[in-house]
């Protein structure tokens, strides 16, 4: 298959799938996901079916690409974290610091390094944050787990456990609490009815501007692996 659809570049992933799915990554491909021994004229349809889709995401996925491409761990890159963009300087000595604006990465380190510190920085504050807003909004739950997903920021299970990505670590603390009240609300409501939301308004009446943000900046997801 060509590498370009519509004049859009394109890489397709054969997977043990049963069906066909597409995203764009943070340089502007179009990743398409297709079952093995998938025909190209299947490929094809799927693409052609989803023009009107593609073209809209990929507008966003270019401007993403061109406003954060200084988002890179080396000296003066730049890092999110906590709804601010961290400088980067390498020249630390054991390991990572942080201090007026400046992050600090020892010698040789990495998107990797970054990766293992923003999960470190997750269980210490997201737990404690999800504890605080569950008493103050007198929503019980069972436990708390940091997931590496990168589809949603969060979820809550029949059981009562709540999830939350470490990647919600470079979102601002207020979009950290519009997803935490989001997931507790689900204790209440396992659904995304009117009542849900009314749920959520009670408890935080702009929640739809935190939301906002987030839908806006869906692509953090996709920063690092």
């Amino acid at each position: 298959m060509e590498e370009k659809f519509a004049g859009i570049p394109v890489k397709v992933e054969y997977k043990k799938t049963s069906r066909l799915s597409m995203t764009f990554d943070k340089d502007g491909t179009l990743i398409v996901s297709v079952p093995l021994r998938a025909p190209e004229s299947d490929i094809l349809r799927f693409l052609n079916d989803h023009r009107r889709w593609i073209r809209i995401h990929y507008t966003q996925a270019v401007a993403f690409a061109e406003a954060h491409e200084d988002i890179k761990v080396e000296e003066g890159g730049l890092v999110p974290y906590l709804g601010e963009n961290l400088t980067v300087h390498i020249g630390g000595r054991s390991r990572i610091t942080m201090a007026d604006g400046v992050i600090v990465f020892p010698e040789g380190s990495g998107e990797d390094e970054y990766v293992k510190w923003l999960k470190k920085k997750a269980k210490e504050y997201l737990p404690s944050k999800l504890a605080l807003i569950s008493e103050s909004t007198g929503i019980p739950f069972r436990r708390t787990r940091i997931s590496g997903a990168k589809k949603s920021w969060g979820s809550c299970s029949p059981d009562g456990t709540i999830s939350l990505s470490w990647r919600l670590m470079m979102c601002p603390p207020g979009a950290i609490d519009y997803v935490i009240v989001h997931e507790l609300c689900h204790r209440l409501h396992m659904d995304h009815s009117k009542e849900f939301w009314a749920e959520v308004e009670v408890r935080m009446p702009d929640y739809k501007k935190r939301k906002k943000w987030l839908d806006a900046n869906s692509f953090l997801m996709d920063l690092f692996e």
